[in-house]
């Protein structure tokens, strides 16, 4: 009987004992339950879009030289490229610089000529490079770019003046040559100096994008880009040709643009943003919130979110040196870090 009480009271204490013992807490409970912090993860963030582009293209035409004499040097060739700025024919031992104006020049320039066709010759100085304002007055900044055109073109000494038969007139940035009609050693006449193909003048923004981040974008074809201007037109020559090169001009053409001629849009500038889970951020107003790390509130600007992870800047702080963790706990109401 003593021996039957004896092991009924140890069984009492080892159940007792087990009850009173710390209990280990199941794994599938213990990975539940969120860090105080997590990692931050970087990234360069470009907001690429897929957007539809407009083609804008010239018809076949030709190309006149006003200039009377015999060609000395062309650069004329089938295929090849004449962009504006460039000198692609000589004649009688004097250079022709090409130039694309939306108004075709007519008539001698020089000092205090105006008009719009000083405008247009201004507009076309500035988009190569030139110093120049586009108010119609030919002033001294149009002398000092076309002396540099001239010079850059061959001349030994340019006097700042734009006789008009020194003009080749292009009717886009750059055209393609089809045909060459006045070789070296003939004499120019009143028929074309050649031919030129279909050209692509320039490309378009056709969709209206929402949620866009801000910042200067270009438009990208595989390794190239072009600077997106006013109105969301593109003119860049060398990316232009690219595109009329690529397999997505040439199904826009076999549909006859009934098929949309698509190509990516990002920030000329991509951004180096930290990644956060949402749950990281507080005291949000639109784009501007806060995150903690080691006690710390940080002031952050939202670039964009998706799946689950939140892009930020730190404000002030550049990627390479903003929290390396940040704090997923819980905020006082009110609590903000501006």
């Amino acid at each position: 009987m003593l021996a039957l009480a004896a092991v009924v009271l140890l069984a009492g204490g080892v159940t007792a004992g087990m009850a009173l013992a710390p209990q280990s807490e199941p794994q599938s409970v213990r990975s539940s339950t969120p860090p105080a912090a997590v990692p931050v993860s970087r990234q360069v963030f470009d907001d690429a879009r897929r957007v539809k582009v407009t083609p804008v293209v010239a018809e076949e035409g030709t190309l006149q030289v006003a200039d009377t004499g015999k060609v000395t040097r062309s650069v004329c060739a089938p295929g090849a490229v004449i962009e504006s700025g460039s000198s692609p024919v000589t004649v009688d031992d004097r250079p022709v610089v090409a130039l694309a104006t939306s108004i075709p020049l007519w008539r001698d320039l020089a000092p205090t000529a105006k008009g719009d066709d000083v405008k247009a010759l201004q507009v076309e100085l500035a988009r190569l490079g030139h110093k120049v304002s586009a108010d119609g007055t030919y002033g001294d900044a149009t002398k000092a770019a076309v002396t540099k055109l001239f010079k850059a073109a061959g001349v030994a000494k340019p006097t700042g003046d734009l006789p008009v038969a020194s003009v080749l007139w292009l009717p886009a940035t750059s055209v393609t040559v089809k045909t060459c009609e006045v070789p070296v050693g003939a004499a120019t006449s009143e028929e074309a100096f050649a031919t030129t193909a279909g050209t692509l003048v320039s490309l378009g923004l056709s969709d209206t994008l929402s949620n866009v981040t801000p910042g200067d974008r270009v438009l990208r074809l595989g390794e190239l880009s072009a600077f997106v201007g006013e109105g969301g037109v593109v003119t860049d020559p060398a990316f232009l040709e690219a595109v009329r090169g690529s397999m997505e001009f040439a199904g826009w053409q076999r549909s006859e643009g009934s098929e949309p001629l698509t190509l990516e849009y990002v920030l000329a500038a991509p951004l180096d943003v930290s990644v956060v889970p949402p749950g990281a951020l507080f005291a949000l107003s639109g784009a501007a919130g806060c995150v903690s790390a080691d006690g710390t509130a940080y002031p952050v600007t939202v670039v964009a979110s998706s799946l689950g992870q939140t892009l930020v800047t730190f404000d002030g702080l550049d990627a390479a040196t903003a929290p390396t963790e940040v704090e997923l706990t819980s905020q006082a109401e009110g609590q903000t870090c501006r």
